[in-house]
C-alpha cells in the first residue's frame, strides 16, 4: 500500500469538500456531459472552472456550436477554429448565421472565402457525428444583385447521422455531382428546411428520396423548381410556399405545382403567403390539418373534388380526414362555407381571416335548407378582423345557430372595442348568441392586435402542436 504524500492528501480533500458542496457534480459523466452539450459554446467552456470534477467533460461532451447573428457583435472565424481544433469531437450541433461571423481574411463575410472557411470546419474532425446542421447566409443581400453562394459539399459527409437540417440563401449542388458517392442520401433526417435556396427540380426530387425517415419538409421563397412531386412513407408535415425569394427576377423559376401522390403519413399540409399555385392531392389518407387556403389564390384537388381556394368548383368526394381548416383573406361568403362544410364533413376546427369587402349574403332564411341538411360538427370557430358590418354579422350568426357541437368561438377585432361593454353586448344581440344550437357554446371578443402566429418553422416542424393556426396574446 502506497503512502499518501501530504499534497495528495490535500488535492483529496479538496476534491471530497467539493462534492459535499456541489451535488450536481456527484452525477455520472454521461449526465453530466448531456447538460454541458446543451450549454452555450462559451457556457459549456466555461464548466471546466467550476471544478475539477468538471475539467475534462467539455471535451468529452458532444459540441453543441451556435453563431447567432448579431452585426454589432460578430464572432472572428479564428475563435472557431481555435473551438474546434482544442475539441476532439463528437458535435451534436452546429447553428450559423454568417451576419454573426467575421471571416479569417477580414473580407466580407458574404464572399467565397466564407464558403472555404466553412468548407473546413464542416470537415473538422470535431464535427464528426453531428446531428443538427443549420447554415444561414444573408438574403438582404440578394437585393443589391449579390449572387448566392453554394452550399459546401462537406455538408454531405454527414449523412449517416444528420437528423435536423436547415439551409438559407445559398445553392445546393447538383444531385449529379453526389450520385456516385450516394451523398445526397441522408437517412436519418427527421426535419428539412430549404429556404431561399436555389435547386433543380431533379436535385430536390433526389434529395427527398434520399430522405427515407423524414417526418417534416419546410420550403419557402426558393427558385429553380416549378413542380414538386411528394412520395414519402413517412412525411408528415409539409409547409410550402410559392413566394419568389428577395432580387429573384420574373422569369426565376418557382413552385407552382405541388402533387401529392402517396403520402401515408401525411397529417398536415400547410401554405403560406404566395402567387397562386395548383395542388393536387392523389393519396393522404391521414390529413387531418390544411391551411391557410388564399380567397381564389390556390387550386386544390382532392381525386375528383376541386377548390378554389376557399370556393368548391367541384364536388364528387368528401374528404374525411381532416379535422382543422384555415382560410385567409376570404370573403364573408355562407355559400362558400356552406361548400366547405360539405367537402369536409368531419371539419372541427375552422379559422377564417375575413375580409371587409364584399357582396351581401341572401337573406339568411334562404340558407336554412341547406343548414338543415348539413351535419356541422364545429367544435372551434375563429374569425379574424371580425367587423360590425351585416355580411360579417350575417356570416357568424349563420354558424352560431347551426354548428350544435361548438364548444367556443372566438372573434379577433382589429379595431379594438374589447372593452367597450356596451358594443359587445350589442354584438351579441344581433349575433342572436342566446338561440345559439350549441347551449354550452362560449363566445369571446378579443383584440387582433398584439396577437401573433407560431413562426412558420414550428407550424410544420413541431408536431406535438394539434393546431399551427393558433394565435398568441
Amino acid at each position: 500500500m502506497g503512502v499518501e504524500t501530504r499534497g495528495k492528501r490535500r488535492r483529496r480533500l479538496e476534491e471530497e469538500q467539493e462534492l459535499v458542496v456541489d451535488r450536481i457534480s456527484g452525477l455520472p459523466d454521461g449526465v453530466l456531459g448531456d447538460i454541458v452539450s446543451l450549454l452555450p459554446t462559451k457556457d459549456g467552456a466555461r464548466t471546466q472552472l467550476l471544478s475539477s470534477r468538471w475539467r475534462h467533460l467539455w471535451r468529452a461532451a458532444p459540441l453543441n456550436l451556435e453563431l447567432h447573428g448579431n452585426p454589432w457583435q460578430r464572432t472572428p472565424a479564428d475563435e472557431i477554429s481555435g473551438i474546434l481544433s482544442s475539441h476532439p469531437g463528437p458535435s451534436r450541433r452546429f447553428y450559423i448565421d454568417y451576419g454573426s461571423l467575421v471571416c479569417l481574411d477580414h473580407s466580407s463575410y458574404y464572399s467565397p472565402s466564407a464558403t472555404e472557411v466553412l468548407d473546413g470546419w464542416l470537415r473538422s474532425p470535431a464535427m464528426d457525428g453531428l446531428k443538427e446542421l443549420e447554415i444561414l447566409f444573408d438574403p438582404t443581400l440578394l437585393r443589391w444583385g449579390t449572387p448566392l453562394l453554394p452550399l459546401p459539399p462537406s455538408v454531405f459527409r454527414f449523412s449517416s447521422t444528420l437528423t435536423v437540417a436547415s439551409f438559407e440563401a445559398c445553392v445546393l449542388p447538383d444531385c449529379g455531382e453526389y450520385n456516385a458517392s450516394r451523398g445526397l442520401q441522408w437517412p436519418l433526417l427527421k426535419k428539412l428546411t430549404l429556404s431561399i435556396v436555389t435547386i433543380s427540380e431533379s436535385s430536390l426530387h433526389a434529395l427527398l428520396a434520399g430522405c427515407s425517415a423524414i417526418d417534416s419538409l419546410l420550403l419557402q421563397e426558393n427558385n429553380g423548381f416549378s413542380r414538386l412531386r411528394i412520395v414519402s412513407p413517412s412525411l408528415r408535415s409539409i409547409g410550402v410556399s410559392s413566394l419568389p425569394g428577395p432580387g429573384l427576377d420574373d422569369d426565376d423559376t418557382v413552385l407552382e405545382q405541388l402533387v401529392v401522390e402517396d403520402a401515408p403519413c401525411l397529417e398536415r399540409l400547410l401554405f403560406s403567403e404566395g402567387l397562386g399555385m395548383n395542388i393536387s392531392v392523389i393519396s393522404a389518407p391521414r390529413l387531418n390539418v390544411l391551411g391557410e387556403l388564399q380567397d381564389d389564390s390556390h387550386k386544390l384537388q382532392f381525386g375528383t373534388s376541386a377548390l378554389q381556394g376557399s370556393t368548391v368548383a367541384s364536388l364528387t368526394a368528401v374528404v374525411p380526414s381532416v379535422r382543422v381548416l384555415a382560410l385567409s383573406r376570404m370573403k364573408p361568403c355562407l355559400d362558400a362555407v356552406i361548400n366547405l362544410m360539405k367537402c369536409f364533413p368531419h371539419l372541427e376546427k375552422l379559422h377564417i381571416e375575413i375580409t371587409h369587402v364584399g357582396e351581401e349574403n341572401k337573406p339568411y332564411d334562404k340558407y336554412q335548407d341547406h343548414a338543415n341538411t348539413l351535419d356541422i360538427r364545429l367544435r372551434n370557430i375563429v374569425l379574424a378582423y371580425f367587423y360590425d358590418r351585416k355580411s360579417h354579422i350575417e356570416f357568424a350568426k349563420f354558424l352560431i345557430l347551426n354548428a350544435s357541437m361548438l364548444e367556443s368561438m372566438t372573434l379577433q377585432l382589429k379595431f379594438g372595442r374589447v372593452g367597450d361593454n356596451a358594443w359587445i353586448r350589442e354584438q351579441r344581440r344581433l349575433l342572436q348568441v342566446e338561440k345559439r344550437a350549441s347551449r354550452g357554446a362560449r363566445f369571446d371578443f378579443v383584440s387582433r392586435i398584439g396577437s401573433f402566429s407560431l413562426p412558420v418553422d414550428k407550424q410544420v416542424h413541431d408536431l406535438s402542436i394539434l393546431d399551427p393556426f393558433q394565435r398568441i396574446h
